[in-house]
């Protein structure tokens, strides 16, 4: 159409629109599966979570939503104001207190207290990885801005070439399962990404000690749980295995693909704060 017609009034493409259940589901696919990771009972689908507190890689992913949301952008120094604020005083954390914390963002976190400098500068690690959601949902609207936006955001706590690359393939998959992609053409993303495909699976009697790899080995365990089950509960339940920050992973992708509504009930209802996310989302999805 030429929009300089005269008569004709011109309408700008409109900007496509997260769909709400998909994004919950990765929320709460997220808060879900730190609250499994974090228990040791055996847990059935049908039945509540043991413990319904979601851990530190949901806090953090929170914090950052809110920044999104306050700040209409990304600004890596609100972000870490944010986090010091979690691990300070338990700001968005399921305990009114910053129960654990992951030791490379703790240094991330004291080093900006003395340097006010938002940025790292070079560490590897996983939790990272948990906080990809609010990224996808916030950028729905451009591949290229989520994965501008989600190289930033990680940089403030693991700027190492692994977490980086982990993160972005991430929230490519969440990005695509958002949209209604099918999953063989999520997973063939995954599977053609060499970073990912060079990462052997860790030993289940002994963790990874491969620290730099720890991010994307995670990330694996995530994508091989997600191809395997036919539904959210039962991949869960698998990746369960593996560990929180490939629980944070997998419940933030399939959470997205399979939606809110096929995450099994008793669980969310067990799951402390819900209504927090459902904040987080609404926000995250008005801007």
């Amino acid at each position: 159409m030429n929009r300089n017609r005269p008569g004709t009034p011109w309408k700008p493409k409109p900007v496509p629109r997260c769909d709400p259940d998909r994004a919950l589901g990765s929320l709460l696919g997220l808060a879900v599966c730190e609250a499994l990771a974090g228990s040791s009972q055996t847990v059935f689908p049908d039945a509540p979570l043991p413990c319904g507190l979601f851990g530190d890689g949901t806090s953090m992913a929170l914090a950052l939503a809110e920044s999104l949301t306050e700040m209409a952008a990304v600004d890596q120094r609100d972000q870490m104001i944010r986090y010091a604020s979690w691990f300070r005083y338990g700001h968005l954390s399921a305990t009114e207190t910053c129960a654990f914390i992951d030791e490379s963002v703790r240094q991330a976190i004291v080093r900006f207290e003395k340097t006010w400098d938002p940025e790292d500068h070079g560490s590897e690690g996983d939790v990272c990885l948990a906080r990809m959601a609010p990224v996808a949902i916030f950028f729905y609207g451009s591949p290229e801005k989520a994965l501008e936006a989600c190289a930033q955001t990680t940089r403030t706590t693991h700027a190492g070439p692994h977490s980086l690359e982990a993160c972005a393939l991430l929230t490519a998959m969440i990005f695509m399962s958002l949209g209604g992609h099918g999953k063989a053409d999520i997973l063939r993303h995954a599977r053609h990404d060499p970073g990912l495909a060079q990462v052997p699976p860790p030993a289940l009697d002994e963790p990874d000690t491969r620290f730099s790899l720890a991010a994307m080995s995670a990330l694996r365990m995530a994508v091989e749980s997600f191809c395997a089950a036919d539904s959210f509960a039962k991949g869960a339940l698998s990746c369960r295995q593996y560990g929180r920050r490939a629980m944070a992973a997998y419940g933030q992708l399939a959470g997205a693909w399979y939606g809110a509504a096929a995450i099994p009930r008793p669980w969310r209802e067990s799951l402390v704060k819900a209504d927090l996310l459902r904040r987080m989302l609404q926000g995250l999805l008005e801007n």
